[in-house]
């Protein structure tokens, strides 16, 4: 398995979003968690979507859904439906 990354929640936490702050953390959870699952356990996924994010270096891809579309870019993709 990969190195983990955390980081610090206080700075995002404010009393008054503090339920806001949560409900957007299980969104991006039940969006994502199965991209980043397989980006974990697939090593041609992930060396797929490393390349994918080299190559276009955070460059927009509209309408990136098909099945030509790169993996980075359906994760990208996957991000904004869900409004990240």
């Amino acid at each position: 398995l990969g190195n983990e990354i955390s980081y610090p929640m206080k700075p995002f936490l404010v009393e008054s979003s503090r339920d806001v702050f949560w409900e957007r953390a299980l969104e991006v959870i039940e969006r994502l968690s199965a991209d980043m699952l397989r980006l974990n356990a697939e090593p041609r996924f992930f060396t797929e979507v490393f390349q994918d994010l080299k190559r276009h270096g955070g460059a927009g891809e509209g309408g990136a859904s098909g099945p030509g579309a790169s993996a980075a870019a359906k994760i990208k993709n996957n991000a904004a439906l869900s409004g990240l």
